[in-house]
C-alpha cells in the first residue's frame, strides 16, 4: 500500500506526538488508561514506530479494494533498541502524530540511552611485554598459526617468516625457440 493511501504513514515510520496532541478530540474522548499510556509514550524518550495501520471502518469488497483508503488509526509502539520493538502498542489518531524523516541516516539514538559523563579508557598494562610465540595458550595457541603438522601430526615450523632478502625464482627459456625474437616473428603478420 502507498503512504498516501494510508493516512500519510507507513509501517516502520519513526513518529512523535505533536505538542498539542493532548488537546485532540481522540485524546479527550478516550479512556483514562489510553490517556495514561499516551502520556507515558510522550514522556518516555524512546523512538516511536508505526506498528500497524488499521481502518476505522471495515473494508468493502476485500482488502485490495481502493475504497480501503478512508479513515485510519495508527498503532504506535516504542523502539527499546535498534530493531527491537515493545509489543504493547497504542492505537491513536493520525492527526496526533508527526513523521520524523531521518532518510538516508540511521534512526536517532534517544538521549535516555546516551551516557552523560565522559569516560576515558586507558590500557592497564600499556608497557607489558607480549608473551613469546612459543608459549602455549589454551584454546588459542600462537604456535598453531606458525607451525604446520607433518604427515604424522607432529608440529614443525612452517614457512611463515620473511627473510628480508631476494630469492631468485628459477625460470626456463622456451625450448622451441632459443632466440625469443625469432620465435615471436613466427606469429606476427607478414607483409606481402
Amino acid at each position: 500500500m502507498d503512504r498516501l493511501n494510508r493516512g500519510g504513514y507507513l509501517v516502520g515510520d519513526i513518529v512523535k506526538f505533536k505538542d498539542d496532541a493532548h488537546t485532540h478530540d481522540f485524546y479527550t474522548n478516550c479512556s483514562d488508561e489510553i490517556r495514561k499510556k499516551i502520556k507515558e509514550f510522550m514522556e518516555d524518550g524512546c523512538n516511536l514506530r508505526v506498528k500497524n495501520i488499521s481502518n476505522v471502518y471495515p473494508a468493502v469488497l476485500g482488502a485490495g479494494n481502493t475504497d480501503d483508503a478512508g479513515s485510519v488509526n495508527i498503532e504506535v509502539c516504542r523502539e527499546t533498541a535498534p530493531g527491537r520493538f515493545d509489543q504493547s502498542g497504542i492505537l491513536v489518531h493520525p492527526d496526533m502524530l508527526i513523521v520524523v524523516n531521518v532518510y538516508p541516516n540511521l534512526s536517532p539514538v534517544p538521549d535516555k540511552f546516551k551516557r552523560k559523563e565522559k569516560i576515558n579508557i586507558t590500557p592497564v598494562d600499556a608497557e607489558a611485554e607480549l608473551a613469546a610465540e612459543d608459549e602455549e595458550v589454551p584454546f588459542y595457541s600462537p604456535r598453531a598459526t606458525t607451525h604446520l603438522s607433518d604427515v604424522h601430526g607432529k608440529l614443525e615450523a612452517g614457512d611463515r617468516k620473511l627473510n628480508n632478502k631476494n630469492v631468485a625464482i628459477a625460470s626456463n627459456h622456451n625450448a622451441v625457440a632459443k632466440d625469443p625474437a625469432s620465435y615471436v616473428y613466427n606469429y606476427l603478420p607478414k607483409k606481402s
